[in-house]
């Protein structure tokens, strides 16, 4: 009776360990990609490898997403202006450097350049001045003098009159029909221009910011 009862009570204690053993040293394949595969929210939260510096949570993923959408749309915006004006121009001209002529036409005033940076929100003065000689070596601005540096004043020539109605000319044949055409833009362009005013000052207020973040460490 004794030599009976022993045998059930050891095959118990065998065989789960045997299943053990064997579930540890061969995982299944469903089981190895589920361990490689890092969880989503270990990615959002920047703790995989594989995440972005930039989007290590649901708000800075969502602002990373439109920040991309402002490069490109920024980098199409100037590439389209140069594009426009050499299609009336043989001058080579950057984007930056249209944006800086059609400031300067602007309602046939003369300005300085103070003006013509505050109106295209750009503090690189150097840059500012070095797209005037290049536009003005171009006969396309000259200067007005002023009672000091700081007071010249540009304004267009007559051919950059001229390159400039040609420009302003060919962008109405081509982008108003464009912009029109798509759904919501005559209804909502005044609602995008008043957010994209006011993104405009979040970057400026944040930009203080980070500027005072600097000169106080």
């Amino acid at each position: 009776m004794v030599k009976n009862l022993a045998k059930p009570a050891i095959k118990p204690a065998i065989r789960p360990m045997v299943k053990a053993k064997s579930a540890t040293a061969r995982p299944t394949a469903a089981s190895s990609k589920a361990e490689q595969r890092p969880a989503e929210s270990e990615t959002r939260s920047g703790s995989s490898s594989g995440s972005w510096h930039l989007a290590r949570t649901d708000a800075e993923r969502r602002l990373s997403e439109f920040e991309f959408a402002l490069e490109r749309l920024a980098q199409s915006y100037y590439r389209w202006k140069a594009s426009c004006l050499a299609a009336v121009c043989e001058v080579p001209l950057t984007g930056d450097d249209v944006a800086v002529l059609n400031v300067v036409r602007m309602g046939d005033e003369p300005k300085r350049l103070a003006e013509v940076g505050q109106l295209l929100n750009r503090v690189d003065v150097p840059n500012l001045q070095y797209a005037t000689r290049k536009l003005t070596r171009a006969g396309l601005i000259e200067t007005e003098a002023g009672s000091s540096r700081k007071e010249t004043r540009y304004r267009a020539t007559a051919r950059g009159r001229a390159v400039t109605e040609d420009y302003a000319a060919l962008r109405a044949a081509t982008l108003p029909p464009m912009f029109e055409a798509m759904p919501g833009w005559t209804e909502g362009r005044s609602e995008v221009s008043t957010q994209l005013d006011r993104m405009s000052g979040v970057y400026s207020q944040a930009t203080r910011v980070a500027i005072t973040k600097r000169h106080q460490s």
